[in-house]
């Protein structure tokens, strides 16, 4: 059985590199293009698969009946990732995604959801599913309709089971439901575009400043990308600081960041349901999001072992986390 389970998208991604991005109105020359397996759902459950071994994680998605979906199983299944809880979705195409990345890695996504978008409530209620469910150690949630994260939510509650939630884009269309919604996850992950529309702040005080406000009473990671990542502790308690990985110093280079919100949050659930504690989770999944940037793959993740001597280096090097407390809103 599963320590894992993992629910949200699963796309095609078609990359296109250009020196840099486009303004509105503009075109630019491609450089190269890639056609790989991604979508945030998809992402995560390989990302975890490369921490905890084959056959410890299984995914929950959809797919159309199309060639798509038979490459994506291939290269899951490849990956050591339980794939029996996967929909399939007649009459509709399987998730795509299409992306520009700048000589710098910075990027710009368009999805076609297709297949995505038409996983039912319903589904959940399959037995194979249930089983998944209710065996598991932890599940990661993504980018799923409301309605499965509702239903999620209000499984993992029920069965005592950690549920982690980087909602992601259905965050703009849906930031009340969301913003209630997410009190509920054991651990919440936030980009700072996100941040931005859950919280309607900018910049990483402003956005804990307005986490104290609202009493979030659950762990909320904000994934910051250059500057690293930072956990705020229930209650307007403690900030836990992880610095980025420092990529001159390792030799290495930004290729793309694309992937990299994915697989900081599949290491982070993964060194949780080993038995880590959320300090130990927040500089692995730091330090594997780091290495997934040098690298032109969308599921550039590392393995365990990479990984630990990655973290090692870093400790070597002086790494050290940074804790203090949450600034309190003016007044």
């Amino acid at each position: 059985m599963a320590s894992l389970v993992v629910c949200g998208a699963i796309n095609w991604d078609i990359s296109c590199f250009v020196k840099r991005l486009p303004v509105p109105g503009e075109e630019v020359t491609i450089k190269h293009v890639t056609r790989v397996s991604g979508g945030t759902g998809g992402n995560v459950a390989v990302a975890a698969a490369r921490i905890l071994g084959t056959k410890e994680v299984a995914l929950i998605g959809a797919l159309g009946r199309d060639e798509i979906a038979r490459q994506q199983i291939a290269a899951l299944e490849d990956e050591g990732v339980i794939t029996d809880g996967i929909d399939y979705i007649e009459g509709m195409e399987s998730g795509q995604a299409y992306i520009l990345i700048d000589q710098t890695g910075q990027n710009i996504i368009a999805s076609h959801l297709g297949a995505n978008a038409r996983l039912g409530l319903g589904y959940l209620s399959k037995e194979q599913v249930k089983q998944l469910l209710q065996g598991c150690r932890g599940i990661v949630l993504t980018d799923s309709p409301l309605e499965i994260a509702e239903e999620l939510i209000k499984l993992a509650k029920r069965h005592s089971v950690p549920l982690l939630w980087d909602p992601g884009i259905l965050i703009s269309p849906n930031r009340k439901a969301v913003q209630s919604l997410a009190r509920h996850a054991e651990v919440l992950f936030l980009n700072e575009t996100e941040a931005r529309a859950l919280l309607g702040t900018d910049g990483l005080n402003t956005s804990l400043q307005k986490l104290n406000e609202l009493g979030f009473g659950n762990h909320v990671v904000l994934k910051l990308g250059a500057q690293g990542a930072a956990m705020l502790e229930p209650d307007g308690g403690l900030v836990i600081e992880a610095p980025a990985l420092p990529l001159e110093e390792l030799g290495l280079n930004v290729v793309s960041t694309v992937g990299c919100g994915d697989v900081f949050a599949g290491g982070f659930a993964a060194y949780y349901v080993m038995g880590n504690d959320l300090r130990k989770s927040l500089i692995m999944a730091s330090a594997a999001a780091g290495l997934n940037a040098t690298r032109p793959e969308t599921r550039g993740s590392p393995e365990r072992a990479t990984l630990e001597a990655t973290e090692q280096r870093l400790r070597n090097l002086g790494f050290r986390v940074r804790e203090y407390r949450a600034p309190k809103t003016a007044g």
